[in-house]
Order: structure tokens, then sequence, then C-alpha cells
């Protein structure tokens, strides 16, 4: 079980801190309590003050997904320690069931991962930012910014296979439309 704290607890024993320990700066704090019932807080270092910040433990207590001002953090809540760290920025996330894997933008492209490994990284689909998505079933669609007509273009991403059509970028050929799988990242 997670929740999100206002702040820094004033008593108990000290957060741990991430991604390095003994951070002094307060960002997000999260209590967490592990398989036995005992509870413990970590405070997670943020991209952004303003960016996204939300908790997702869809995965189970090995491998909590938190999302810290935008920087991005996978957990093993049991065992108190960072698995892996998903630099930011994330500005749009979301569960999808389909897939049991989690999918993020970071305004220029799309990435999946299943709690322990990415499963799938798009191709570049806008030059800077990605607005209004709106997921389907296994299709997502939004618009991408085109700084040379300074407009919102309509893309379309498929989840089955990381197609995309539409976007921002320059057209692509069949084999560079396709998204990338890509390897386990090692643990931290």
């Amino acid at each position: 079980m997670t929740r999100v704290l206002p702040g820094l607890p004033a008593y108990g024993p000290p957060a741990l801190s991430f991604p390095k320990p003994n951070a002094f700066r307060e960002g997000l704090v999260v209590e967490f309590i592990n398989a036995k019932g005992e509870a413990w807080v970590a405070n997670f270092a943020k991209f952004s003050p303003d960016g996204l910040s939300a908790v997702y433990s869809e995965f189970g207590p090995r491998a909590v997904f938190v999302v810290a001002g935008g920087a991005g953090y996978i957990v093993d809540s049991d065992e108190r320690k960072l698995t892996r760290e998903i630099k930011g920025p994330i500005d749009q996330c979301w569960y999808q069931p389909e897939l049991h894997a989690m999918v993020f933008s970071n305004g220029l492209r799309f990435e999946s991962f299943d709690g322990h490994r990415t499963l799938w990284q798009s191709p570049r689909v806008s030059w800077d930012g990605i607005r209004n998505i709106d997921c389907s079933g296994m299709i997502v669609v939004g618009e991408a910014y085109d700084p040379f007509s300074d407009s919102w273009l309509p893309l379309q991403l498929n989840l089955n296979n990381g197609k995309i059509e539409g976007g921002s970028y320059p057209t692509r050929t069949q084999e560079d439309n396709v998204a990338e799988p890509r390897p386990p990242k090692p643990n931290v």
C-alpha cells in the first residue's frame, strides 16, 4: 500500500532518499507499507517542481512506479530499494491494462514498460510537445507540435506494434515507423 504525504514527517525514522541517498531537498514524499505491515517513507527527487507527480502500484509491491515532478522511479517497496530510474521529463503517463504495462510520453515520443523492462520505445513523433492524448483500446490519438507551421498536427500510436501515423516529424519509411524493442536496463 502507498500514499503520498504532504511533506517529510517530523518524527520517526528519516525518509530514504531516491535516487541518491542523503538528499536534503524535499521532493515527492511517499509512505509505503511493505508485506510485513511495516511503514517506511521515501523522498523522491523531482525533475521539475511543477511536473507530473503520481504513484502507480499496478505491478505490486516489487515494482511500484513513482513519478516525481516528471522523473520516474521503480521501487521494490518490500526491499526498500530503487530498481530503476527513468530520466524525465515524463509529462503524461497511464496504466494500459491490455498490455499490463505503463505507457508514458516525454513530449517527443512514447515508451512502454511492464515494471521490470522496457517493452518498446516509439520513434520520435513531435518536435516539441504532445497534447490532447486520448486512448481508446489499443490506439492512442493526440496532437504533436510542429514549429514550421506553428500548429498541432494529429498523431496516432498503435500500442500493439508501436506504429506511429502522423505527428510533426518528417515522413518516415515503413522500416523507421515501428517502435524499437528495448533490452532490459540493468538494476540500479
